[in-house]
């Protein structure tokens, strides 16, 4: 069993590494560009879509999974292939630019439709609340976590990250028996293809995930960290993912209170700011890289001892983070 998750593993890597290339030739020779503009991080034209290739190595190295027998958690089949439509959905705005509206709907529709499929993932989260209300914000909750995994894509580097630290921390709280084991399998796998993408992604990036890889990925790792909220660890499942969650809330909600458009694209997140003043990507990202490897250790063994310091140390945590991130200027 284990040789089958290590294959499963190494052929997820390998995918990515050396299908990246593949698949940028072909986006330079179609003009797949990510142009840039006022809104932009990014100075140069970049050719975008690597989550096709990040998407294929998480779909081929599942199967193999399966494949193998190994035992995976439930539903996971389903979240897996919802994530592919939604892929190609956001593959299509990559290409042509469908409107906001008709993207959140088609949001909506799947995640509405694997908890009609699966609705343990709210009941069980929620158990205090009528099952109507459970679903509804845990429906709203999840199409949130899609969709600021796509407004933090903004940086070199930055969604690989984040995917790599949900990941490994997601695993440890199963290595430690806080969760089912049965999620380490499936986290390896989406954790090494982030991670082998993040070879061709650090800056300066050869190539962009484009909506094609962030929106799926969001979806998929809303569901993993659902699971882990089922599994009773919501409060350490929360922690791990602190700094994209206070980046985007905090940013949208500031424009949501001037009057703002929220869904329009724009440079006021806290790790975008630096770069105005001309701060390398990789110094933003060093930043957020020891502020995660903080959480994953105050999720993981600090919640259990006490979740009040927990919090305490998340907060604080992701506070001097975006603290700093204003205050970069050389």
């Amino acid at each position: 069993m284990t040789g089958i998750i290590l294959m499963a593993i190494g052929v997820s890597f390998c995918i990515v590494i050396f299908g990246i290339p593949i698949l940028r030739h072909a986006l330079i020779s179609k003009g797949v560009y990510d142009t840039p503009n006022a809104r932009s991080s990014h100075s140069l034209p970049t050719p975008r879509g690597g989550g096709i290739v990040v998407m294929t190595s998480i779909i081929i190295g599942i199967a193999t999974l399966w494949w193998g027998d190994v035992v995976l958690p439930k539903g996971l089949i389903i979240a897996l292939a919802i994530s592919c439509g939604l892929a190609f959905i956001s593959w299509m705005d990559d290409l042509w630019s469908i409107s906001a509206l008709v993207r959140l709907i088609c949001q909506a529709m799947a995640i509405g439709g694997i908890l009609y499929l699966d609705p343990a993932l709210a009941i069980d989260t929620l158990p205090f609340l009528p099952e109507w209300s459970a679903f509804l914000i845990i429906a709203a909750a999840w199409v949130w976590c899609v969709n600021l995994y796509n407004f933090m894509d903004g940086i070199d580097g930055m969604t690989s990250v984040e995917t790599v630290s949900i990941c490994a921390g997601l695993s440890l709280l199963a290595l430690t028996g806080i969760l089912s084991d049965d999620i380490l399998p499936p986290l390896a796998v989406v954790g090494v293809a982030a991670l082998a993408f993040l070879y061709w992604n650090w800056s300066p990036a050869k190539i962009f995930l484009g909506d094609v890889g962030s929106i799926p990925l969001g979806f998929l790792l809303g569901w993993f960290i659902l699971k882990a909220i089922n599994d009773g660890a919501w409060l350490a499942a929360l922690i791990i993912p602190g700094c994209y969650l206070a980046d985007t809330t905090i940013t949208l909600a500031r424009r949501a209170i001037r009057g703002a458009p929220v869904w329009q694209a724009h440079r006021e997140h806290f790790y975008q700011k630096p770069i105005t003043y001309g701060i390398a990507h990789q110094r933003i990202m060093l930043r957020i890289i020891l502020t995660n490897l903080v959480l994953i250790m105050t999720a993981v063994w600090l919640v259990s001892i006490n979740a009040w310091l927990g919090i305490a140390v998340a907060v604080i945590t992701i506070c001097a983070l975006l603290w700093n991130l204003s205050q970069l200027r050389s």
